[in-house]
């Protein structure tokens, strides 16, 4: 897969920080111009703030969740920009994810990054892949990316490291749009079981 292909992909990136002017926004912002060639959604969960899910109002959604749902639909593939919050996921992307289904998720790659300010972001990543695929049947993919003393990424402090962790991310982006490329013409007929088996067993 080259970087020009990813014009001919819809890939949707979540910040998963509800906090303003968040570090996850900014490497969500860096991953969508420096990897791919500025076309990608960025989806900031800070400035959508969601509605709380809880259960009742899935069939009466707000216009901001009707949006964001439309918009992750769109997507051929999502990269997750995911801050450990006290050795966890913030609850933001979990609720966006109660809000979100197999209508929009099934089948997709997704490609997680955990971000720390120190020296975290593996304990996301893990708890990602325990939960949120089993309704949704999203595809993590089996790299991931860890960015860790986040603050100082891309601005220009380390070269060295940078240019690790920049070739890191350009090769799980590139594999990241293959895994798109692989599964956009599979999805309708993959999905045609979930109206019969709506929920993963467990």
């Amino acid at each position: 897969m080259q970087i020009h292909d990813v014009v001919d992909l819809n890939i949707a990136i979540i910040s998963a920080s509800h906090r303003s002017g968040s570090q996850s926004l900014r490497i969500a912002e860096a991953l969508r111009d420096q990897f791919l060639l500025g076309n990608a959604d960025v989806i900031d969960l800070f400035d959508e703030n969601l509605p709380l899910w809880d259960g009742e109002q899935a069939t009466m959604a707000s216009n901001e969740v009707a949006s964001v749902k439309a918009r992750v639909k769109a997507a051929d593939g999502l990269v997750m920009v995911i801050p450990e919050w006290h050795g966890m996921v913030p609850a933001g992307l979990k609720n966006l994810l109660l809000w979100l289904g197999a209508d929009e998720l099934a089948h997709k790659p997704v490609l997680l990054v955990g971000i720390s300010v120190s020296s975290g972001g593996a304990f996301v990543v893990s708890e990602m892949r325990a939960s949120g695929y089993k309704n949704s049947r999203m595809l993590y993919l089996p790299e991931h990316l860890l960015l860790r003393n986040v603050a100082d990424l891309w601005q220009q402090e380390d070269a060295e490291a940078d240019a690790y962790i920049s070739a890191r991310t350009r090769y799980c982006v590139d594999q990241l749009l293959v895994y798109c490329s692989a599964m956009r013409p599979m999805r309708e007929s993959l999905c045609e079981g979930l109206a019969e088996y709506p929920n993963g067993m467990s």
